[in-house]
C-alpha cells in the first residue's frame, strides 16, 4: 500500500488539484484548448508566454466569468516596491493565485497588498540541478536550497511554495500542512527526460509526497485525446482522494 501519510487533507475539490499550463502564445490558441478540455479541467495556469502575446487580462476574465480558477505564472522578481505595485494590481484580476521569485524583503512588500489572492514563492525550478545552483553561487544540494526558501518563504507570510515533488516530502515535514504546495514537472513513469525538466515525477508520488496541486502540460498537450487524457488523471486524482 502507498504512504498517505503526507497526503493534502486540506478541503480542496479533487477536479481543482489538476492544473493545466496553458502554454500557448495566443488568445484564440487558449481559448481553443479551453474548450477542447471542458469540463476536464478547471484550474489553468497562464504563463509568460501567453502574456507576451496579448489578451492575458481578457482571457483571466473569461476563464473566471466561466467558473475556472487562474494561477498567474508570473513569477515577478524586481525591486520590493515595483513588485508590491504588481502583485496589488493583479489582486484586483480574480486571480487565483500567483508566483513570485525572492527574498524576505520582497515577501514582506508582497504579502500585505495581495487581498484575496493566494502568493507562492517559487523556490527552486524544476529544470535546475546541482550545475545550474552552483551558477547561482550555491554549493550544496539543490534540495537544502529548496528547504532555506521555502522556510524564509513561509515565515514571511506567503501561502505556499512552487516545488519539484522531488522535494515536496521534506519541505511538508519542514513546514507542516498548512502551507500550499504545487508541483510542476509532473509525466507519466515511462516518459521522464528528454526535455527541460530535470526534477520530475509522476502524478501519483507528487501527491503522496504532500502536493496539493499538480501543474501539468505536455502530458496533456501531447496525448492523442488531450480531454481523455485530463479525464483519466482526474479519475486517477479522485481515487487517491477518497
Amino acid at each position: 500500500m502507498p504512504d498517505t501519510s503526507l497526503l493534502s487533507r486540506k478541503p480542496i475539490a479533487p477536479n481543482d488539484r489538476l492544473i493545466f499550463a496553458l502554454d500557448v502564445p495566443t488568445i484564440e490558441g487558449a481559448r481553443a484548448w479551453v474548450d477542447r478540455l471542458g469540463d476536464s479541467v478547471s484550474f489553468y495556469k497562464l504563463g509568460l508566454e501567453f502574456c507576451m502575446g496579448g489578451g492575458y487580462f481578457e482571457l483571466l476574465d473569461e476563464l473566471v466569468a466561466r467558473g475556472k480558477k487562474v494561477f498567474a505564472d508570473l513569477k515577478f522578481y524586481d525591486v520590493p516596491a515595483t513588485v508590491a505595485g504588481a502583485v496589488r494590481t493583479l489582486a484586483r484580476s480574480g486571480a487565483y493565485c500567483a508566483t513570485l521569485h525572492g527574498v524576505s524583503s520582497i515577501y514582506n512588500h508582497a504579502v500585505p497588498v495581495k487581498g484575496a489572492m493566494k502568493l507562492l514563492a517559487v523556490t527552486v525550478l524544476t529544470s535546475f540541478d546541482t550545475t545550474d545552483v552552483a551558477e547561482l553561487g550555491w554549493s550544496g544540494p539543490v534540495e537544502e536550497l529548496v528547504s532555506l526558501r521555502a522556510r524564509k518563504a513561509v515565515a514571511a507570510g506567503m501561502d505556499g511554495l512552487i516545488c519539484s515533488g522531488l522535494e515536496a516530502a521534506r519541505l511538508r515535514r519542514e513546514i507542516g500542512a498548512a502551507p500550499l504546495i504545487i508541483t510542476p514537472g509532473i509525466r507519466a513513469a515511462n516518459e521522464r527526460g528528454g526535455d527541460d525538466q530535470k526534477r520530475t515525477m509522476t502524478l501519483a508520488e507528487a501527491f503522496q509526497a504532500g502536493a496539493d496541486h499538480i501543474v501539468v502540460g505536455r502530458p496533456i498537450r501531447n496525448a492523442p485525446d488531450p480531454r481523455e487524457a485530463a479525464a483519466a488523471m482526474q479519475e486517477e486524482i479522485a481515487r487517491i482522494f477518497t
